[in-house]
Parts: C-alpha cells; sequence; structure tokens
C-alpha cells in the first residue's frame, strides 16, 4: 500500500477516535500521529523536535531534565523487555497525570523477522469519572479491612491477606493470587507469605530464587508485567512461568514490591482464567490493593520490631544481668500461681535449692570478677541441664531455686548429681550444696521453702 495512502488513512481513523499512535520498527519511527505529539506536549515534550526514540534510549537523562516522564517508567520497561524478547507482547496501564487520566498501550508485533513497536495513548477521565461501582466498593471493603486489623492488639497479616483474597474472589477481580516476599536472612529464598493456585494453599512454602520463576523475575528486575496469555507468554532470559498444577490459559498481571531505598523486597502475582481478561479499570483498582498489601507488610515489621522491643525490655526486667537466670520477683510470682495450680489442679512441682560452697571466700581470695566469672559458669551448666518448661532463679547472691514443674524428687536428685559433676569438671572447680522438696500443699509456700533450705544445709553440714 502507498505510505501516503497508509498516512491518510492512520490520521483521519486515529485523529476521530482521539487514540496518540506512534510505531516504531528498530531505530525508526515509521508513524507518528498529531495526537500523539499533542500527548507529549502535556509532558512537556515537543515530537517535532525531539526524536522519540532519543528519549527511551537515554531515558534516565531525560527523566533528570523533566520528571514528568518518570509517567512512562513501566511503559520503558516493557519496551526494553520486547527488545531482549523473541515472542510478541502487550501491555497496558492507566497514569494520573494533572488532574487527567491516560491509558497507555503497548503492543510487540514481530512481522516477517521484524519487530514493530505499537504505543497509542488515550485519555480515558470521563471514562474514569464513571468509574464502576463495584469496584469502589471492592475498594472501600479492603480499607475496611485493613483498619479493622490495624485497630486489633494481636496483629495478624495473613488475617488481612485472606480477607482481600477474599473479597476480590468473590467480585470476580480475580481467582488466583500470590503474595510473596524475599527471606531476611537467605535472600536465595523467596517465601510464600500467601498463595492460593489451583485450589492449592501454598503459603508458609519457599521458592528458590535462582529457579527463576516469574515472582524471581519481577524480584530480580523490579518489574511490573502483565502476561495476558500464560501459556504463550515467554519472559527473558531464562525465566519462565511454573505451574503447580496442570496448565491452563491464566492472564496474570504481576507487581514488585519496592521499599523506600529503591529494593525490591517480593512480588504479587494476580491470576483469572481465560485470554487477556484484566482491564485498565482492574489494574487501577490492583494498584491500590497492592498499596494495602504493601502498607499490610510494613505494619507487621513494625508490629513485630515492636514486640521484640518489647520482649527484650521485659527480659531484662525479669533476669539477673549477670547469670541471666530469673530474678527473686519473678520467682516468687511464679512460685505463687504454682502453689495454686498444685492446690487447685494437682500439678506436681519440685524445688531444688542451690548454694555455691565458699563463694564468700571465693571473692575474698580471688576478688569479685573472679566470683562473677564462677557465677557465670555455674548458671551456663545449669541451663544447658534442664528443660526449657524448669525456671532457674536466683534467690539472692550465691542462692539460687530450680522449680521443676511436672517432676518428682527421684528426676530431679538424677538431674541435681549430673549437675554437681559437670560444675566439678568445669575449668573453675565448682562446689555446691543443694536440697530438694517436693511442693507440699499442705504447707505455706513459705514454710516449703524453709524445708527446701534447711535440706540444702543439711548437705553443706554433713560436706
Amino acid at each position: 500500500m502507498n505510505e501516503k495512502i497508509k498516512s491518510i488513512i492512520f490520521e483521519k481513523y486515529f485523529d476521530k477516535e482521539d487514540i496518540g499512535l506512534m510505531i516504531v520498527n528498530y531505530k525508526k519511527v515509521v508513524y507518528i500521529n498529531n495526537k500523539m505529539k499533542k500527548f507529549a506536549k502535556l509532558f512537556n515534550e515537543d515530537f517535532e523536535k525531539t526524536n522519540p526514540l532519543e528519549i527511551f534510549y537515554h531515558y534516565e537523562e531525560y527523566t533528570k531534565k523533566n520528571k514528568d516522564l518518570q509517567q512512562f517508567e513501566s511503559l520503558m520497561d516493557n519496551i526494553e523487555s520486547f527488545r531482549l524478547s523473541d515472542v510478541e507482547m502487550n501491555f497496558s496501564y492507566v497514569t494520573e497525570f494533572k488532574n487527567r487520566f491516560l491509558e497507555f498501550h503497548f503492543n510487540g508485533i514481530i512481522c516477517d523477522d521484524e519487530k514493530y513497536y505499537i504505543i497509542s495513548v488515550y485519555d480515558v477521565t470521563n471514562e474514569l469519572k464513571l468509574f464502576d461501582y463495584k469496584y469502589l466498593d471492592v475498594s472501600k471493603k479492603i480499607s475496611e479491612i485493613s483498619f479493622r486489623e490495624f485497630s486489633k492488639s494481636n496483629f495478624n497479616s495473613l488475617k488481612i491477606f485472606e480477607n482481600i483474597y477474599k473479597v476480590l474472589k468473590r467480585n470476580n477481580i480475580i481467582a488466583e493470587f500470590v503474595i510473596t516476599s524475599v527471606d531476611e536472612k537467605d535472600k536465595n529464598l523467596i517465601h510464600i507469605d500467601f498463595g492460593i493456585i489451583d485450589k492449592i494453599n501454598l503459603t508458609g512454602k519457599y521458592l528458590r530464587r535462582e529457579n527463576k520463576s516469574l515472582a524471581s523475575y519481577i524480584i530480580d528486575y523490579k518489574k511490573k508485567v502483565y502476561i495476558p496469555n500464560s501459556l504463550e507468554f515467554r519472559l527473558p532470559n531464562g525465566y519462565s512461568i511454573q505451574y503447580v498444577g496442570t496448565p491452563q490459559m491464566y492472564s496474570v498481571y504481576g507487581v514488585a514490591m519496592v521499599n523506600e531505598q529503591n529494593e525490591c523486597y517480593g512480588a504479587i502475582l494476580y491470576e483469572r482464567p481465560g485470554e487477556n481478561t484484566f482491564n485498565s479499570y482492574d489494574f487501577k483498582l490492583l494498584d491500590e490493593v497492592t498499596y494495602a498489601i504493601q502498607t499490610t507488610i510494613k505494619f507487621q515489621k513494625l508490629y513485630k520490631e515492636l514486640y521484640v522491643e518489647k520482649s527484650k525490655y521485659y527480659e531484662m526486667s525479669i533476669k539477673d544481668y549477670l547469670t541471666r537466670a530469673y530474678n527473686r520477683i519473678y520467682l516468687e510470682e511464679y512460685l505463687k500461681n504454682a502453689y495454686e495450680n498444685a492446690k487447685r489442679y494437682g500439678e506436681k512441682f519440685v524445688l531444688s535449692f542451690i548454694d555455691i560452697n565458699d563463694f564468700k571466700k571465693i571473692n575474698d581470695t580471688y576478688g569479685h570478677d573472679y566470683g562473677d566469672v564462677v557465677l557465670s559458669v555455674f548458671s551456663e551448666v545449669i541451663m544447658k541441664n534442664i528443660r526449657e518448661s524448669d525456671v532457674f532463679a536466683r534467690y539472692g547472691g550465691d542462692e539460687f531455686i530450680i522449680v521443676f514443674p511436672n517432676s518428682d524428687e527421684e528426676d530431679v536428685k538424677s538431674i541435681m548429681e549430673r549437675i554437681e559433676k559437670k560444675l566439678l569438671l568445669q575449668e573453675f572447680s565448682i562446689k555446691i550444696s543443694y536440697g530438694i522438696q517436693e511442693l507440699d500443699i499442705q504447707l505455706s509456700l513459705e514454710e516449703n521453702l524453709k524445708a527446701v533450705d534447711k535440706r540444702m544445709y543439711e548437705m553443706k553440714n554433713f560436706k
């Protein structure tokens, strides 16, 4: 067909339809209509003076001079993906700029072994003003879910993800949904924070980053990607779409989650059966959902940090700083509860009262620093030889108490004999005396402590 005829057809049709259109073949703009030039002026660029391809090939330099061009980042990413790929691609998204909503479409077509880049822009401001109430309702429900969970003292991000999935699925926005994050300790692992694919719950599982899945691709390249047909789409550089069950045709919208340091820490995959089943309104809504998910993840991280910090200070308040044994305040509260449980439910507790022999003499002879080392070694041996459920506490000075729940005196006697032998084998040979007494509910708590203390002194005097 004559080039002039083609130009007339393009101009008459696309100018009438109010669509900006540009077609590129390799490094040559083969067609650009007047409407595309008008759209360019909206972003402070003049395509009469500047070749559009110059912006693409020197995008970072141009964005430094013209911040408005940052609106094209997703478009540039997809153009670059097609440039490196051997398969056809298409992508669309809506961006808000200067109180207008513009819908961008990119089609990468291969014809006679030549690549054609077709870029079109359409002003959808009026359409978005008539935005389907369903989307607004979904957005409102998701906001309510987040707010409701954020207000709880036992905040749980998984609960939010589950409820977001239910809302999106119920409204036919998506059929499947996966949230992944890079493992903080091992960057080669990708954790599935929430995921349901082919009705299979993948939550809590891990992916290896080097397996080059779609999630790996989005995270590695920090890219937002739309896949209209999962069976035909090919990712570049050895990455591929991996299936959990039988391969089926899906449309997939993948979004990278990026933090304030511009580091990608995860990816979200929104999926719906069929070919090219997402539209620009879906993308806009899912971008809002992504923001809600990112906020949830950030809140969860802060919540975890706060919990760790709180636990640290609580630990400091109930433990002796030198020996890391529980302090007397904690011991007294624990014993009160143990005594009540013994009376009400018949639970068994055995007490062991321990004293380090000649500790005052050690301090007087070798100094308090040496005495501190003895206390530290003593405590370390104790904690290695008792159960997690046992409570080891410093009663005062060189006196300690161990509470053994659900035990009898014979078992505790064996444990204490083992501890005594191990203490003697230390570099700083430590000798101890101890008493053992099962908690007797016929006696008061104070009387129980006096009884086990007396048994300890009996052992000390015997030695």
